[in-house]
């Protein structure tokens, strides 16, 4: 088990990347916040997935959103 996370005032995320030889792998995402907890188990193709909507997400935040909409 691998585990990554931040620890911050308002909350945490963590992540853990769990591998079992007769298994496939998953990563489990854990958030807590002031308003409750998170879990989740996610394959590595709903990982995938989640990373590519973060990036679209981080990419609006700051306002880089491509010559397409100039």
């Amino acid at each position: 088990m691998f585990r990554v996370g931040d620890v911050r005032s308002s909350g945490v995320v963590v992540t853990y990347l769990i591998g079992v030889d007769a298994l496939a792998p998953l990563v489990a995402l854990h958030s807590t916040c002031r308003v409750g907890n998170c879990w989740a188990e996610l394959s590595l193709s709903q990982v995938t997935e989640l990373i590519e909507h973060l990036r679209g997400l981080v990419e609006q935040a700051s306002g880089d959103r491509g010559a397409s909409d100039e």
